[in-house]
């Protein structure tokens, strides 16, 4: 053992102790001749001994040693519990789970004297640490995906890290989700492993991989390829069945010649309804093959239309309307819808009859409509207040003949006070950016806000048709029109509601697409333009106060984390509620569970609900002191996501880099007596540094103070004083 004392002399006290030393030596050697010498011997000990205890601690000494103790010596045991280690091909026909967890109690009781244990269960999250296997290992049940290096960046994130002296994995070495373990794991610290299950694939039918387009066209079929793979055995038949919520979408057969053989095969689907959706794979009617879990695999897709639909309400189609139709159209996903208004709340389609104004706003991504008496009617503005409740955009043009709205919730919740601007009807305004719109991506135009300053500058000039007031309005001017007055807002942008509002204030607005880009038969700024104006209108969901997350699928028997965010000036006394209701198929829809979520910082709220397999809608939402804060939805499903299933081979080759990166070792469970033999060496040991502070040493001080009043008494006694 290595012990250090490491002192920091002071110059000046060492010379005042030298000279109280030699003062004490002359005083009591030459100074007292009649004293007897056995108590001059005494005295002068007794100093000598004081001012020794005040040099050593003018030093401020340091004495430091290693230090190695059970406590500080973990040894840290991850058991795999994902799906893949319930394959039995185990030694005796065991599972792997059963295998690893066997093994786990074995060697912490053979190396319990030597470290202090700790054992956890791991798939995709990591469960409870514990000094009992058994209990660890039933606690967990598993099933779900691989997440080794989450795994082990956990474990040492939860325990002191300096306390671990090294970490054993017992796993079949297949890590499909989350962090590379190499990376996960800190150089210093030892990894050992014990690959468990054989490295040739078991005798099964297994979905291997499923194809799916992140969107799909709604009412068009899409194509769904499904790769089917199986181990050792013979040929094999059998169907690939696509359903949602219990409804078959397609079916195809499908043939496996041999051993290790694999086959694709694609469906073509097609879905009805627009929004997320969730498809279940499954292989059906395969003989002689009892393992089910690698046989179902569910996908989440979002269907949408062919278009993303721009419903376009007025009463004229002029030049600047089409110019943002061009605008809009140029992404060949979006599509203008012309409406017309019919009677006092009803629209008609270009050529057909009129309808419902509700109905074109349903599937909407954002809304055009000229912001006028004619179009604006009570019950038009209450169908467009609806869609900005529900989160919507709407896009309102002033008339080239401005005849404000009749006042309705929808003119009292934009805010704006017109002012007739008395100018004469041409090009009398030059665009700028407002100083709202040196942030604001409508303004920006894609680009920065010095491009985009140049831009608007450059333009052609346009007609302003109100003086607007914003003031008390909940939009902000983002592009101004330049007049000799003064300025004018040619552009307004904020929210309503939960949605989002644009006025528009300019005619001849089409000289924006003259450009030389224009000419060129490019749309100019017009893309940039209208189209940013409409893809910042159907992102209203961004400014929610509540926004509800949780993950698109949650594997069975796991429940499914959920996390709410509200933007609130101070969270106290905020409380947070989700609530989960079947839609279709199983369970049976409309039934509904409710838990309240845990506060945390920053406005945060967490929390889970266990569901069983199926879709569910997830609404969650926020109140404080009674009051509604706001809510969101998003729509979840339970089931097999299947990606665990895909490769069934143990996999050694990654525990063995896992090991060797790290000066660990790897073997087969089997043989995992050289990777005892390395857990018991005594290098593995987690020595720490301790240190003594013997300046602060309360027995050195007791010295000092003992010696001095020695001395003090005996020249009492003898009469020197």
């Amino acid at each position: 053992m290595k012990i250090e004392i490491e002192a920091v002399p002071q110059a000046a006290a060492i010379l005042l102790i030298a000279a109280a030393l030699g003062l004490g030596l002359w005083a009591y050697l030459t100074r007292y001749p009649a004293l007897a010498p056995k108590r001059r011997w005494i005295l002068l000990a007794a100093r000598l001994t004081a001012l020794l205890a005040l040099l050593l601690a003018s030093l401020a000494p340091v004495l430091r040693y290693p230090e190695a103790s059970r406590a500080r010596n973990r040894l840290l045991v991850l058991l795999d519990h994902s799906g893949s280690m319930g394959v039995r091909d185990a030694s005796g026909g065991r599972s792997r789970k059963s295998a690893a967890d066997s093994a786990a109690a074995a060697i912490a009781r053979e190396l319990s004297g030597r470290y202090d244990v700790r054992v956890a269960a791991f798939d995709a999250a990591l469960g409870t640490f514990g000094k009992d296997v058994r209990h660890a290992a039933e606690s967990f049940p598993g099933g779900g995906e691989t997440a080794l290096g989450d795994a082990i960046r956990g474990a040492v994130t939860r325990l002191d890290p300096d306390s671990v002296a090294a970490i054993l994995v017992l796993s079949d070495g297949e890590v499909n989700r989350g962090e590379d373990p190499e990376r996960a794991l800190d150089s210093t610290l030892p990894a050992f492993g014990l690959v468990v299950g054989s490295p040739s694939d078991p005798p099964t039918v297994g979905i291997a991989g499923v194809e799916a387009p992140p969107e799909m066209i709604v009412a068009r079929a899409t194509p769904l390829t499904v790769t089917v793979r199986q181990g050792g055995r013979p040929a094999s038949r059998g169907i690939v069945r696509v359903s949602e919520d219990g409804r078959e979408l397609g079916r195809a057969p499908f043939k496996l010649d041999g051993s290790g053989a694999s086959a694709r095969v694609s469906i073509p689907v097609t879905l009805t309804a627009r929004g997320k959706r969730f498809l279940a794979v499954e292989l059906l009617d395969v003989p002689d093959d009892p393992m089910r879990e690698n046989k179902r695999r569910l996908v989440a897709v979002t269907a949408r239309p062919a278009k993303r639909s721009v419903p376009l309400l007025a009463a004229s189609w002029d030049w600047d309307l089409r110019s943002l139709a061009r605008g809009v159209e140029e992404d060949t996903t979006w599509g203008i819808v012309r409406l017309s208004p019919s009677g006092a709340s009803q629209v008609s389609r270009l050529g057909g009859p009129p309808g419902p104004f509700d109905s074109y706003l349903e599937d909407a991504e954002a809304v055009v409509a000229r912001f006028d008496a004619s179009t604006i009617t009570l019950e038009r503005a209450a169908a467009l207040m609806r869609y900005l409740e529900r989160g919507g955009g709407v896009l309102l043009w002033v008339d080239p003949y401005p005849r404000p709205p009749v006042e309705s919730p929808l003119t009292r919740a934009v805010g704006l006070a017109w002012r007739f601007s008395g100018q004469p009807v041409g090009p009398v305004a030059t665009a700028e950016l407002a100083p709202g719109g040196h942030t604001h991506e409508i303004a920006l135009l894609g680009g920065d806000a010095a491009s985009a300053a140049a831009t608007w500058k450059d333009l052609p000039p346009v007609e302003p048709l109100v003086a607007f007031d914003p003031t008390g309005s909940p939009l902000q001017p983002v592009v101004l029109g330049r007049v000799s007055s003064g300025a004018v807002p040619l552009v307004l942008a904020g929210t309503v509601g939960k949605g989002r509002v644009v006025v528009l204030n300019a005619a001849g607005v089409y000289r924006w697409g003259l450009t030389a880009s224009g000419i060129a038969g490019r749309a100019g700024v017009e893309t940039a333009f209208f189209g940013g104006i409409c893809r910042w209108l159907a992102g209203g969901s961004e400014d929610h106060p509540v926004q509800i997350e949780a993950p698109e699928i949650t594997p069975e028997g796991r429940p499914v984390p959920i996390r709410i965010v509200a933007s609130l000036p101070g969270p106290q006394g905020a409380e947070a509620r989700v609530t989960a209701r079947a839609v279709g198929g199983k369970p049976a829809a409309g039934a509904q569970v409710e838990a309240k979520l845990t506060p945390t910082a920053g406005g945060e709220f967490s929390g889970s609900l266990p569901l069983g397999p199926g879709t569910y809608l997830l609404r969650g939402s926020v109140t404080r002191g009674g009051r509604s804060v706001g809510s969101d939805s998003i729509r979840i499903a339970v089931g097999v996501q299947g990606i665990e299933f895909e490769t069934l081979a143990a996999d050694p080759s990654s525990l063995r880099r896992l090991a060797e990166s790290s000066g660990g070792l790897a073997a087969p469970i089997d043989s995992a007596g050289p990777v005892i033999e390395r857990l018991r060496s005594p290098d593995l040991s987690r020595v720490r540094m301790a240190e003594i502070d013997l300046f602060h040493n309360p027995l050195l001080f007791t010295i000092l103070i003992v010696a001095l009043a020695l001395e003090w008494a005996m020249r009492r006694r003898f009469h020197l004083m």
